[in-house]
């Protein structure tokens, strides 16, 4: 029983000060609780029996739940709140019986207890407030008894003042104890743990030196043992990842240290990249491309800004230290530079549980590690980056022929020759042979199983862009190696120059677009007619594309309507037509503002965008959107009623680029009209106004004005009307000074 007492009034707090105030507060709780559960058990025994009142009762058994609720907030470390509970409620009962059996000894004694209590598990403030709140109570009561309200004797109003005054000054003489008593208090547990810190730190000084000495003993020979396998290493691996990954393993098992980390600066020299780490932590650092910024608040920053070794034997003590949450076991830190010649590549740094485990030493023998190792990581980098160039340059060059052969192949331009024993070509719906699609399939020589027909690829940086073939007359005639050698090498040379002559063709495609771009530029300049610039681009459209069909088209985006003002295909001068958009392909440039090319079964790729009306016999379809800024103005149209995959991806790129040009001249135009419509307006409202200015009366005015206004709008008839209504205007029409003006232009 008395064990788990002393468990239940135990203090759960490391801290010394908080533990004392727990301890204070669970030994007043308990002080509380024990009197409080016998007195309101015995008042409610008597209560039963009908020889007392419920309230003492109600007041001692009512004040268990408030303490066990105090208890509670203490074990939690709430101190103040936990001390505040019982204090009040104290307060609260001696208050009550002080309104209850008027001023007297025992309510002068609690008063006096709830200060003490409150000065001791709260604070100084909270005794004085509760002297203050004394105090007032006391008044309070005091006033009320001799007014009446409470059934005691009275006492003159000099006795209560005097009461009031000494209680007030006790109270207060009991507050400055109070704060003595706990600053001394605070100054004793101070002075306690202050020493208690310096035997802790003298007696660890004395073990760290102790252990440094031994270990820098056992190590030395360990250090140049891992200097020449390190050195041994840097020649056998040429990968710099491998190279880093087993270097730093083998300096943290054979120093023993907690942690090893390679970092590499990146291209911008800005940042430390962690490119080699060991353990899980370092794993998980790499997988997340943990970095440290070039002069940052941490070891390696350090390191790289300033190009020297650092070492932190604490790292608590150390300002550059970079205290990482995978490594909470680091106490000391050591970091070196790796450098070749005067080029910085990164920073060696390792780690260490035990604190000042770096000695001199150690410095050096990493200093030599790190110099190994950054000469082979620069070698093996050097190797690596070429050998990357070169195979960028081997797959951007077999892409883009790749590419080119293949818009060749799409385009069908290229037929198949068949060539027959007497040289002479024969008729292109002769038999394929079928070793022809094996050598485009496994990218090398194919001879069928008979022996008689062969297939040779040619290719072009790997790609296979073509095939000679050949058949023998008899199948008891095979191929002979040397045959095979000389179809080959053929192939070979047939490859080279059938590069050369596709780069040539583009070469001339490239030239022909340019002039054909420069041309269309310089009509657009020079504000033509939308008809005739139209017509420039389809002309210029024939020398690079080919001969094709054009349609431009203008949208209006206020009233949704398309307009088609140029259509190759109609009788010239063709009369533009307007329709709503719709569901054509026209519409659904407009709306995705994206070029659009149909090659391979329009129709059917028409119908999957849901284009009902595709246009009959239709065979390629290209259409861009032109665009000038955010605003669209319309859509150029290619058709090809005669060949199946007619353009392709370069004629979209040069489609566009005259969309934007044309776009461009007809904005221009617009502006233009503009202008020239408001210099218009603007001329005859100046002529207009000039000569009603020289009329002399109001008829000359009217007349003039009404005149002159139906010259300008084109009117067959022009009137002014003057009066109060259409009925009196009607009365006085046949008047001859009436005020019905008719102006009629003969030349209208």
């Amino acid at each position: 029983m008395i064990n788990r007492l002393r468990e239940a009034i135990a203090p759960t707090s490391p801290d010394p000060n908080i533990a004392q105030r727990q301890m204070v507060l669970n030994i007043v709780l308990l002080g509380l609780a024990i009197p409080g559960l016998l007195f309101g058990t015995v008042l409610l025994i008597l209560w039963i029996l009908g020889y007392v009142p419920p309230s003492g009762a109600i007041a001692g058994l009512g004040v268990i739940p408030f303490i066990l609720l105090s208890y509670w907030l203490g074990r939690q470390g709430r101190l103040r709140i936990a001390g505040l509970i019982p204090t009040i409620t104290v307060f609260i009962i001696i208050v009550a019986s002080l309104f209850q059996a008027g001023i007297g000894h025992a309510s002068t004694i609690g008063m006096a207890m709830v200060v003490a209590a409150a000065g001791i598990l709260i604070g100084t403030w909270a005794a004085s407030i509760f002297v203050l709140l004394s105090i007032l109570a006391y008044v309070l009561a005091g006033w009320a008894q001799n007014s009446g309200l409470i059934s005691s004797a009275t006492l003159p109003h000099a006795t209560v003042l005097a009461d009031v005054f000494v209680l007030g000054f006790g109270l207060a003489v009991l507050v400055v104890l109070i704060w003595l008593s706990n600053r001394e208090m605070a100054r004793a547990l101070s002075m306690e743990r202050g020493i208690s810190d310096q035997l802790q730190v003298q007696s660890r000084e004395l073990e760290e030196l102790v252990s440094q000495r031994t270990r820098v003993l056992e190590r030395r020979a360990l250090q140049l043992q891992t200097t020449a396998d390190i050195a041994k290493l840097s020649t056998e691996l040429l990968e710099p990842q491998m190279l880093m990954s087993q270097a730093i393993e083998l300096i943290r098992s054979r120093f023993g240290f907690y942690h090893a980390s390679i970092f590499i600066m990146d291209e911008t020299g800005n940042w430390a990249d962690l490119t080699a780490s060991t353990g899980e932590a370092g794993s998980k650092m790499i997988a997340r491309h943990h970095r440290l910024a070039l002069g940052s608040a941490s070891i390696i920053g350090w390191v790289t800004a300033n190009r020297l070794p650092r070492v932190a034997l604490d790292v608590e003590q150390d300002p550059f230290h970079f205290k990482n949450p995978l490594l909470p076991e680091t106490q000391s830190e050591l970091a070196v530079p790796l450098l070749v010649g005067q080029r910085l590549l990164g920073a060696l740094d390792v780690q260490s549980i035990e604190p000042h485990a770096f000695a001199e030493d150690d410095i050096r023998a990493l200093e030599a590690i790190s110099s190994e190792v950054a000469v082979a990581i620069d070698s093996a980098r050097i190797q690596r980056e070429m050998q990357e160039h070169l195979d960028r340059i081997e797959l951007s060059d077999r892409s883009e022929t790749q590419a080119a052969w293949g818009r060749i192949a799409r385009s069908r331009s290229v037929p198949i020759i068949h060539i027959n024993s007497s040289g002479e070509i024969g008729s292109p719906t002769d038999e394929v042979f079928q070793v022809i699609e094996d050598a485009i399939v496994q990218d090398a020589t194919v001879l069928s199983s008979d022996g008689r027909d062969i297939a040779v690829p040619i290719q072009v940086r790997g790609e296979t862009v073509a095939t000679l073939a050949a058949r023998r007359g008899k199948p008891s005639e095979p191929w002979s190696d040397e045959e095979i050698a000389l179809m080959e090498a053929v192939a070979s040379q047939s490859a080279q120059a059938l590069e050369s002559a596709r780069q040539r063709s583009e070469e001339r495609r490239r030239v022909t677009e340019l002039e054909v771009i420069n041309r269309i530029s310089q009509a657009v300049s020079q504000m033509l007619p939308q008809d005739t610039l139209f017509r420039i681009v389809r002309r210029q459209l024939i020398q690079a594309i080919g001969d094709t069909d054009l349609k431009i088209c203008i949208f209006d985006p206020q009233e949704d309507l398309l307009t088609i003002s140029y259509d190759s295909r109609r009788a010239e001068p063709a009369r533009a037509t307007t329709e709503p958009l719709g569901d054509d392909l026209s519409s659904v440039v407009i709306r995705s503002r994206q070029p659009l090319l149909l090659t391979d079964n329009p129709a059917q790729r028409a119908a999957m965008l849901g284009v009902s009306d595709f246009g009959e016999g239709v065979k390629s379809w290209l259409g861009v959107p032109m665009l000038l800024g955010d605003d669209i103005l319309g859509t150029i149209i290619l058709e090809d009623y005669d060949q199946d995959n007619r353009f392709t991806e370069d004629d979209a790129a040069l489609l566009a680029t005259v969309a934007s040009q044309v776009a461009a001249g007809i904005q221009n135009a617009t502006l233009l009209d503009q202008v020239q419509r408001t210099a218009r307006r603007e001329r005859l409202i100046h002529e207009i106004t000039s000569k009603v200015r020289r009329s002399p009366d109001m008829k000359s005015i009217l007349s003039t004005s009404t005149r002159e206004l139906g010259r300008a709008l084109n009117a067959i008839r022009s009137t002014v009307s003057l009066g109060p209504s259409k009925a009196e205007v009607d009365d006085t029409a046949h008047d001859s000074e009436g005020s019905i003006l008719n102006s009629q232009d003969s030349e209208s």
